[in-house]
């Protein structure tokens, strides 16, 4: 079934129904609301399926936004936040939209090459969202640059064409909540898993993240504490804190993890040793994803606006798509938002 039969069943022109079914806001063709609708109704009584390959012919597009997750190792799942702002504005935009991920075992990023995803190469794609998670990602868009490609980076800073967290401002939010509580000693707890990176080779919210602290202890009056814990894993019944770290935990009486999966990690530390939350120690996390919805107590978090930095992020790519000559967009730094939970 083409445009051509709908266009005889409903005495209008193929100009005409294609403006109904696929509206350009530059198009001369203007049809009246029931007009479109009548064509809409006569499409879906001939199950009329658009051909994405005649159509990427004669507008040289593909019409498919790529999703690139960077982000190596086991835990290659990410929240579904980012994926799902993309997926609704490609939509609503009448793109589809393409998951790419690199094989679990892709963990040398100097054999990157060896294992690009053919989609890349192939250049089937009119845009790259990449969700970033570590410096795979400065890799991956090296390579895609030569092929002239619009790519917008969600939950990763440059100065153009990325979408962001404003991670020092929610730190500072998080803490001053906590100082605001009365609590005396609060410190700044990082992760390190056994054979990963180190902090300083960390996504750049790891600075950032403990720079806000920082901030906002310096202008309380305050002295700031940071330590780094060393574990196995991001998560897992396996994954312990050492006696060594608790120690240095317990010093304080409220602590500010690098994220929710960690606060978690905490929380159980102190549990299993009949420490009570926030009696005994209060804990707070960032990113206000899964791992606080599903904690055994409301958590104390920083939430990341991911749905809405995903349609951001999408938007942009888009943006990029249609202009023209533009390779570059301002980047969109995102605040997020302090909820208060039950462990402060």
């Amino acid at each position: 079934m083409t445009i051509k039969d709908i266009a005889r069943s409903v005495g209008l022109s193929t100009a005409a129904v294609s403006q109904a079914l696929r509206p350009r806001s530059d198009s001369n063709i203007k049809l009246q609301a029931d007009t479109a609708e009548r064509i809409r109704e006569a499409a879906r009584k001939l199950n009329y399926q658009p051909h994405s390959g005649a159509r990427s012919i004669r507008s040289n597009t593909f019409n498919n936004l790529g999703y690139f997750v960077a982000k190596t190792g086991l835990l290659t799942s990410s929240p579904q936040g980012y994926m799902a702002g993309v997926h609704d504005v490609a939509e609503e935009q009448g793109y589809r939209m393409t998951m790419i991920r690199l094989p679990r075992n892709a963990e040398e990023l100097e054999n990157i090459d060896e294992v690009m995803p053919g989609v890349f190469k192939e250049r089937n794609l009119d845009a790259l969202v990449v969700e970033s998670y570590s410096e795979l990602a400065a890799h991956i868009y090296k390579r895609i640059q030569a092929n002239r490609m619009p790519v917008v980076f969600v939950n990763d800073r440059h100065k153009t064409n990325s979408v962001y967290v404003d991670d020092e401002w929610g730190a500072v939010q998080v803490t001053q909540h906590l100082l605001e509580r009365g609590y005396q000693r609060i410190g700044f707890i990082h992760r390190e898993v056994i054979g990963g990176p180190t902090v300083a080779r960390m996504h750049y919210s790891a600075a950032d993240r403990e720079k806000g602290y920082r901030k906002a202890m310096r202008a309380a009056g305050r002295k700031a504490a940071c330590h780094v814990a060393r574990t196995t894993g991001v998560v897992g019944s396996d994954v312990l804190l050492s006696e060594e770290d608790w120690k240095a935990i317990s010093a304080f009486d409220a602590v500010v993890a690098y994220d929710d999966d960690l606060a978690n990690l905490i929380c159980r530390a102190a549990y299993d040793r009949d420490q009570r939350v926030p009696d005994h120690l209060a804990v707070a996390g960032f990113n206000g994803d899964y791992a606080s919805l599903s904690g055994w107590r409301h958590l104390t978090t920083v939430r990341i606006p991911s749905y809405e930095m995903g349609r951001m992020a999408a938007e942009m790519a888009l943006k990029l798509v249609s202009g023209e000559g533009d390779t570059t967009l301002p980047s969109i730094a995102c605040r997020p938002e302090l909820v208060v939970g039950q462990t402060t």
